[in-house]
């Protein structure tokens, strides 16, 4: 069989020659040649030009636009995160879109009333700890002289370039002062663009939903569906995770400073609670800034900090994160850290951020289409009454029966 497009010529003047010679007693030299002509029709390379070319400019197109696709995505976390409670304000009065706007309120007042306290006494503890920021540099260096011949001229130097920045700040030009408050009213403006289609995802999110499931054929109709609500519970039970491990981090760490009598301890909380969000080194990032002003204050103080952060990060591994976050991301550590380095690569710190949910989801994909899911996953493939059998029970008809 030939395959369309292919064209075979055979040559049998070899052949006929080779004969002659092996009926003349001399041995045949020469064997039948076989010329394989590609005749492609020019519609299909046409074809495979204009998809080529097709996806090479939507790839550009979709560089040029990552600011809006980071604003998109940050958006749709933030709208998988407050579904749960969006759908049960739903079971009374409320619309969806009511209901999004509720939760953004009590979002506003949850948040709003800490820092209306907060705020003042972390603005003053952080304008005091500028203040006293050369005399603790200069108390540190003695630490940094005593280090090791390789490391001792890293820190020293470190030392030395943050102790002029912070003794003589540059003044900063009349380009710099009007570029950083365009870049303030940019990040502003993306803040509340992040809310605004979050809301619009909830709301439209349904009928988007039925339009794209409409262009998959109807075999694999349910397995879309499925993969888009694993996909989904997965983004928002990290999100939430994330903010309650964030939460209790900041807590206990501004309770143990306090304790401690370190200086500064809510900004220093407030710090580590932040840093926990960075993927695998925050908990190591949230301590640092602890540890070195307690090292400027007292080394046996700093000591028992860095024993109070590694009962924290022992909590945190051990009793939070199983509880918190649990199954609803599992993804390895050589995948999260895979996705640090190929996020940071494509979109710098944005992407780095983003690296464990997406890689969340993508795992999530290649485990359906891979047929490679756990138990729980797989059952959802399953008619409910195949899926009571394959668990062991009766189908539902029979057990009503």
């Amino acid at each position: 069989m030939v395959a369309a497009g292919v064209s075979l010529n055979v040559s049998t003047d070899g052949a006929d020659r080779s004969l002659t010679d092996l009926g003349s007693g001399e041995r045949g030299t020469a064997l039948p040649r076989v010329v394989v002509v590609n005749k492609l029709p020019l519609l299909e390379v046409l074809r495979a030009g204009l998809v080529l070319i097709g996806l090479g400019v939507g790839g550009y197109l979709l560089w040029r636009v990552q600011d809006v696709l980071f604003l998109l995505t940050l958006a749709i976390l933030l709208s998988t995160a407050i579904e749960p409670l969006v759908n049960r304000l739903r079971r009374g009065p409320f619309s969806r879109g009511s209901g999004v706007l509720v939760v953004y309120t009590v979002i506003v007042v949850v948040i709003g009333l800490p820092a209306y306290v907060i705020v003042p006494s972390v603005a003053s503890q952080a304008a005091s700890f500028s203040e006293t920021l050369p005399d603790r540099l200069q108390q540190l260096r003695p630490y940094a002289e005593n280090l090791p011949r390789p490391v001792q001229g890293i820190a020293v130097g470190f030392l030395d370039n943050a102790f002029q920045a912070v003794q003589a700040p540059p003044r900063p030009a009349g380009d710099d002062i009007v570029q950083a408050g365009a870049t303030a009213a940019h990040t502003l403006v993306s803040f509340f663009s992040v809310f605004v289609l979050a809301y619009y995802w909830l709301v439209e999110r349904a009928s988007l939903k039925r339009v794209i499931l409409r262009t998959v054929p109807v075999r694999h109709a349910r397995g879309v569906n499925t993969v888009w609500m694993e996909v989904e519970e997965k983004l928002g039970g990290w999100v939430r995770g994330q903010l309650i491990l964030m939460l209790a981090v900041g807590v206990m760490a501004t309770l143990g400073y306090v304790v401690l009598g370190l200086p500064n301890p809510i900004l220093l909380g407030v710090a580590a609670g932040l840093l926990e969000i960075i993927p695998m080194l925050g908990p190591f990032l949230a301590f640092a800034p602890a540890v070195l002003v307690a090292l400027a204050v007292d080394p046996t103080r700093a000591l028992f900090v860095l024993a109070y952060a590694l009962v924290i990060q022992q909590l945190e591994g051990n009793v939070l994160v199983p509880r918190v976050l649990g199954r609803t991301v599992g993804v390895s550590p050589l995948t999260v850290l895979l996705g640090i380095l190929v996020g940071s690569t494509l979109a710098g710190l944005p992407g780095a951020f983003l690296a464990v949910p997406l890689a969340g989801a993508v795992q999530v994909l290649l485990a359906h289409l891979l047929h490679s899911e756990d138990s729980s996953q797989a059952d959802e493939h399953h008619e409910p009454q195949d899926r009571a059998v394959h668990q062991g029970g009766q189908p539902p008809r029979a057990a009503a029966a």
